[in-house]
């Protein structure tokens, strides 16, 4: 009989989000169905990488170059770096696994907060870390000074969301840097900027600012939010040097294909793509959050693509009521936020759409 590892006996597979065909199928709805649960970008692609991807399709028989030099290049430009200091990775998931194959021992510690991103958790489960989960906050954000509390000497890294998934929340540079001060040496802290363009005020900082001041960071960031390129799993890392050489030594040659590395350089040279992108988010975050505060319900303060809203005892009535109706958000019980829905921003036209439902359905459950 086969030997698998023990650990992962009580593995259960990261739950991804179903496509619209497979909604359709399951809910029986004929008509358009209305995404607000996946955090992915309303306007679609870009139109010069859906352009590149039909000319690129007489060369798909054809291995990318392995070094994928001019989309590091890129990247490096665009946060004036190194080349040297970018890694790439299929989806920043993938940036993420690495720090498990170059840093994480069995045994080791990682710190994560509870809730945040899964996959943390998850590649801490594979790679048999013992996982410390570290409750947000009264305020519902990352509680660095329990964090602190919990480091030993078994420690190898610190995960941290920002904004925060689920609330879209941040902290202020302040809080950041007394934190980072704190961490002690040998301690890698992971920033994941998956949803970093949307951050808006000065206050807010990011996490390249603490590289360049020395700080023992790795920034992970995504093509698959603000360039509207999640299918094409586009991600990477940003750190010090002596870091990215062994983080990219256990990167799988051709990690990217073809069509996601030349995707990824259109994409970051198309600005106001990137410009529309963030315009819509900012604008679309405020209207949805205006309105449902005036049908009184409580709206955390975000900075990413997705607010996240309490709607107290009518919660699963809303959630159920749309899914009814062909519009899906995300509900946050498993979470532990039963009173929680989370949603994405969509095109102006759907969110006026999801405000009208949501009314409807008051409306008539009040009667």
């Amino acid at each position: 009989m086969i030997k698998f590892k023990t650990h992962l006996k009580s593995l259960v597979p990261y739950p991804p989000g179903k496509t619209v065909d497979e909604l359709k199928r399951e809910l029986g709805i004929k008509g358009k169905i209305y995404k607000f649960n996946s955090n992915e970008n309303p306007l679609g692609p870009p139109d010069s990488v859906k352009k590149l991807i039909k000319d690129l399709a007489e060369s798909v028989h054809l291995y990318p170059e392995a070094s994928y030099i001019e989309l590091k290049k890129k990247i490096a430009e665009l946060w004036n770096v190194s080349p040297e200091q970018v890694v790439l990775g299929n989806g920043s998931d993938e940036v993420l696994e690495f720090v498990f194959k170059a840093l994480i021992n069995p045994g080791d510690e990682i710190i994560v907060s509870q809730p945040s991103f899964l996959m943390y958790e998850k590649f801490g489960e594979i790679y048999g870390a013992t996982i410390k989960k570290i409750p947000l906050n009264e305020k519902l954000v990352h509680d660095f000074n329990e964090i602190l509390n919990n480091i030993t000497s078994n420690t190898k890294a610190i995960f941290i969301d920002h904004p925060h998934n689920p609330t879209g929340q941040v902290l202020s540079r302040k809080e950041w840097e007394a934190f980072l001060n704190a961490v002690p040496e040998g301690v890698l802290v992971v920033i994941d900027e998956a949803y970093g363009d949307f951050i808006e005020g000065q206050d807010v900082p990011l996490g390249i600012e603490f590289l360049k001041k020395g700080y023992a960071v790795l920034i992970v960031r995504t093509l698959s939010k603000s360039y509207g390129l999640a299918g094409l799993r586009i991600g990477y890392g940003i750190t010090h040097l002596e870091v990215a050489k062994i983080l990219d030594s256990v990167r799988q040659p051709f990690n990217l294909n073809l069509i996601a590395y030349k995707a990824g350089i259109t994409a970051l040279e198309d600005r106001d793509y990137l410009k529309k992108s963030q315009k819509l988010v900012f604008e679309g975050r405020k209207y949805l959050s205006s309105e449902l505060e005036k049908m009184g319900f409580k709206v955390l303060p975000s900075q990413a693509n997705f607010i996240m809203v309490n709607f107290g005892d009518k919660a699963k009535l809303i959630y159920e009521e749309l899914l009814k109706r062909g519009i899906l958000v995300r509900p946050l019980g498993a979470y532990g936020f039963n009173s929680y829905l989370r949603i994405s921003i969509g095109l102006p036209e759907e969110n006026v759409y999801l405000i009208n439902n949501i009314d409807e359905i008051l409306q008539r459950g009040e009667k």
